[in-house]
């Protein structure tokens, strides 16, 4: 018999008292177990739990300092001065000891719509965007053309909904078959052979475009599913083929229209004038709305089959939302298939594999993004940098918790971004990448010039779709390495450079003043020069500056301790001490580098030189009169 699985949210003030928590025998009663400590909850417990045994209920063990600030939290209902009830030895009726009787569990919410068996990615993209498309369906029926910003996979499940709801026929512009023409050809005269005139597929499609817009009626609506891909680019310089299409639309105001564009190309504003609603569909919503009842049902219920659910222990719907947000539904579904089949052969699945499973997949999907290996542990020092970074992380991953009366609160509570400013060499790209594995996110690395493209447009392109790519990886980081060299302060004077590098910063600031607070993504920018960002970069509630310095004589040490662990090497007896003393004034990198000689000098060099403390003092003297010399160098 299955039995639903009783979850409950444990705070600690500490890492001990989690650990402590980890102990307890599993024959105790929960009341017991919260009463061998300070712990808190943040749900209060149900009635008639303090009495289960430990063993039946699945504790998530969370650390108050993880928290984000104000969360409330509340005592267990019990006295914890008042001694627990010892149920273990209750009396049976034969006087022998009996199992304590469980009390049922709080009943979960009731949903007039079961939880589905099967879904395709048709039904997904209905039940994520009903709402949507009830919006667009509405405006069709009032006779308006409609412009929708949507990802490709979705786009046909889309069209074919809102022109149903709307009660019109659809004309999709697609290329005719092969032998067919668009246009009929004149007939040549008598005795003369007709040449046929060879078309490509754009071709192809514009004289189909023309063969639609003359036959359009009343109860039609003309569909274009692609029409960024037919006339996209600028206005200032339209192609031949964007003109055509914007005169054939434009031509004809009073029919229905229905296009669809991709989030990361463009569409001549001209031609996006024709329609007369633009409509952005992205990312999945929190809840799923079911229009015949009103329903609504978190998305990890509604769009997560129950085989799926019932694969991975501890799987929670609520949870599951922010390790999809920024995914569309097709994408969604092909992740999850994607981690069943993963995961088929091992014996007890949880939540915690899920969740690693879709961000690799996430990650494989792209050729950019990546998951990121390097955590906090493997920065030393640094503790005041690490707080403050962690406060802001569980605002970001941890504010759907505020309580509804907060809801217009979250945008002004989540940080848009950080600029990490210091020396080089000081681990500032290695602190985005464990802010990335803290979230559990993929992160993308962008060096600052590769951004800047030859042509007019392209910079501010390829800063678009940058964006666009982070969104459907949400929740994501993406890290502008050398910053600087693409947010440098905007100027007035009119060289081209200029232009574009203007551009670039007004880009960036559009794609950041546009996050949704749902689909935690972080920009990270890296600079040595921080007097060269412009101003409108460094406002608190776009980019928050951080400064990564030269370590300290602790943090020093404890990077000395850190790196020498990592290559085996032995800094016993003070060694360490010496070398970090040695180092004063030198970066992690610098560090690094001396165990780093020390490990080939051992391993790699004939005959192998071993890492006694001699050794180690001739690496670091050698560093000491490189850096020397570089000095001298620049001088000169």
């Amino acid at each position: 018999m299955t039995t639903s699985v009783r979850r409950m949210s444990v705070v600690a003030p500490d890492e001990a008292s989690l650990a402590a928590l980890r102990r307890q025998p599993p024959h105790i009663t929960v009341g017991q177990a919260l009463a061998s400590g300070p712990y808190m909850l943040l749900l209060p417990l149900p009635p008639g739990w303090d009495v289960l045994s430990w063993e039946t209920v699945s504790p998530e063990l969370l650390l108050q300092s993880e928290l984000p600030h104000g969360t409330p939290l509340y005592a267990p209902a019990y006295s914890p001065t008042a001694p627990a009830p010892d149920l273990t030895k209750r009396p049976g009726p034969d006087g022998t000891a009996e199992p304590p009787r469980e009390q049922p569990a709080p009943e979960e919410p009731v949903y007039r719509h079961p939880q589905p068996r099967e879904l395709h990615e048709d039904q997904s993209t209905v039940l994520a965007y009903g709402r949507d498309i009830a919006q667009v369906a509405s405006l069709l029926r009032a006779r308006l053309s409609v412009l929708v910003v949507a990802e490709k996979p979705v786009v046909p499940h889309l069209w074919r909904e809102m022109a149903s709801r709307a009660g019109l026929r659809a004309e999709v512009l697609e290329e005719p078959p092969e032998g067919e023409d668009g246009d009929p050809q004149e007939q040549p005269p008598p005795g003369e052979q007709l040449i046929p005139v060879q078309q490509n597929p754009r071709q192809r499609l514009l004289a189909r475009l023309r063969e639609l817009v003359r036959a359009l009626n009343d109860d039609t609506v003309l569909v274009v599913q692609h029409l960024d891909l037919l006339a996209g680019g600028s206005d200032g310089q339209l192609s031949p083929e964007a003109r055509e299409v914007t005169e054939l639309l434009h031509g004809a105001p009073e029919r229905v229209m229905l296009a669809f564009a991709a989030p990361s190309l463009s569409v001549p504003e001209v031609l996006a004038e024709r329609f007369s609603t633009r409509v952005t569909i992205t990312g999945v919503p929190r809840t799923v709305w079911f229009r015949d009842d009103q329903e609504e049902q978190p998305l990890g219920r509604a769009l997560v089959t129950v085989g799926e659910a019932e694969r991975f222990e501890r799987y929670d719907p609520i949870e599951f939302y922010k390790h999809v947000a920024g995914m569309n539904p097709v994408l969604l579904r092909q992740a999850m298939r994607y981690a069943v089949s993963v995961h088929k052969d091992h014996p007890a699945p949880v939540a915690r594999d899920l969740y690693a499973t879709i961000r690799a997949f996430k990650a494989q999907m792209s050729s950019n993004f990546e998951v990121p290996d390097v955590g906090f542990d493997d920065i030393a020092g640094y503790d005041e940098v690490k707080a403050h970074i962690q406060r802001a992380i569980d605002i970001v991953m941890g504010h759907h918790r505020l309580p509804p009366e907060h809801d217009h609160l979250r945008t002004k509570l989540i940080p848009r971004g950080f600029i990490f400013h210091g020396p080089p060499g000081t681990g500032k790209t290695l602190f985005a990448k464990a802010i990335a594995n803290r979230m559990n996110a993929t992160i993308l690395v962008v060096s600052g010039p590769e951004v800047m493209g030859t042509y007019v447009g392209e910079s501010e392109r390829n800063v678009r779709e940058i964006f666009s790519e982070a969104r459907r990886n949400a929740p994501s980081v993406v890290v502008f390495d050398e910053f600087d060299s693409i947010a440098s302060r905007r100027s007035e004077h009119s060289d081209g450079g200029t232009r574009a590098g203007n551009a670039v910063v007004a880009q960036i600031l559009t794609e950041m003043d546009g996050f949704r607070p749902e689909v935690p993504t972080l920009v990270i920018g890296t600079t040595n020069r921080l007097n060269l960002i412009d101003e409108a970069l460094l406002r608190p509630s776009r980019f928050e500056s951080i400064a990564i310095d030269l370590p300290n004589d602790e943090a020093r040490l404890k990077m000395i301790n850190l790196h020498a662990a990592k290559f085996g090497i032995d800094v016993g007896g003070g060694v360490d001490e010496l070398i970090a003393s040695a180092l004063r004034g030198r970066n992690g990198d610098d560090i690094h580098s001396v165990f780093r000689d020390a490990f080939v000098a051992a391993h790699f060099q004939d005959p192998p030189v071993p890492p006694t403390p001699e050794q180690l003092g001739q690496i670091v003297g050698q560093l000491q009169r490189k850096r020397r010399e570089q000095r001298r160098s620049g001088r000169r």
